[in-house]
């Protein structure tokens, strides 16, 4: 009786460890949004970033980014704790919406190639989601959001592979 009771238990506490797990953790944003950090990166620069995204499946098949977003934003303290959240896939509770102001976008081309023009020189995160439909499924997907820190220098046309 003893030992059902017990089974039971940890059936039940296995059960709620799971259920906790896939719950969504949150994360509040404790360093603070300095808009001075971000100001070298307002406006035009000298720089440019070239690249391409891509990924290749377990059958050694390229998928290219083609028609996905590029995203860079400069990689300060306030940037690194998002960045951070968001590896541990958690939901920032208090985001500034002045962060969003600092992000530039373009869209990769049919190859994947991507290229931002006349950025300030410094220090970025380049993300870009690359995603397809399982073979056979018409809802499940498979792929990774690609993420990169990297470095600007002034006058020059960094050149960049995006991939894991």
């Amino acid at each position: 009786m003893f030992l059902n009771r017990l089974i039971q238990m940890s059936f039940i506490l296995i059960i709620i460890a799971i259920l906790a797990s896939c719950i969504a953790k949150t994360h509040t944003i404790v360093t603070p949004f300095d808009e001075s950090k971000f100001e070298p990166y307002v406006g035009d620069g000298n720089s440019n970033i070239q690249g391409q995204a891509f990924l290749k499946t377990r059958g050694g098949e390229v998928r290219y980014a083609a028609g996905n977003t590029v995203t860079i934003f400069p990689a300060t303290s306030y940037s690194r704790e998002i960045r951070a959240a968001g590896l541990r896939r958690e939901n920032l509770k208090n985001l500034n919406p002045r962060w969003s102001d600092y992000k530039r976008t373009v869209v990769a081309d049919g190859s994947g190639n991507f290229e931002f023009k006349n950025i300030p020189a410094g220090d970025y995160f380049i993300e870009c989601p690359i995603y397809w439909k399982v073979y056979g499924s018409y809802t499940q997907t498979t792929g990774a959001h690609i993420k990169k820190e990297i470095k600007v220098l002034p006058n020059q046309t960094l050149k960049v592979i995006l991939t894991q």
